[in-house]
């Protein structure tokens, strides 16, 4: 498994709370993009922050946020929250193909390659950034930068 270890910097977002089953975020998406669409907004980055581990939280419970990378003067709809995600060290690698095979390739993550890292998870959510769209891409050709927190390195 190809993995890099990078700080990403701190990203401005308007985001969306999504309870359920991980594969159903997508509704969420199309909400925010009508919503940057309706005040001229452009978007950057799109991703999603996982909150719980599917194989320990029922799918009807599991949180995740999709996102924009997005930087508005206006105040949003009830449904979404501007705020900005904190700068960090994670973990990436970049899962080519299909989206139902993301859980199998982060599971590799935690249990493979974390354990031979020498590295240690943050409390941070886990990140997927979305390099290009299902919407024009087939799915074999789907780009998922998969980002696994990481604690801080200590001071030296």
């Amino acid at each position: 498994m190809d993995v890099r270890i990078e700080t990403i910097d701190e990203i401005e977002t308007a985001r969306i709370r999504h309870v359920g089953p991980y594969n159903e975020v997508g509704r969420c998406f199309e909400r925010l993009f009508e919503w940057a669409g309706s005040i001229g907004g452009q978007p950057g980055r799109v991703f999603s922050l996982s909150y719980d581990n599917p194989d320990t939280v029922a799918p009807e419970s599991l949180r995740s946020d999709a996102c924009l990378e997005l930087r508005v003067d206006v105040t949003p709809p009830p449904d979404i929250t501007i705020d900005t995600l904190a700068a960090g060290r994670y973990a990436i690698h970049t899962h080519r193909g299909p989206y139902d095979g993301i859980t199998e390739a982060y599971r590799h993550l935690f249990s493979v390659w974390l354990p031979q890292s020498g590295e240690e998870v943050d409390d941070r959510p886990c990140m997927e950034i979305y390099r290009n769209s299902p919407l024009d891409t087939p799915p074999v050709e789907l780009l998922t930068e998969l980002c696994l927190p990481l604690r801080r390195l200590p001071e030296a």
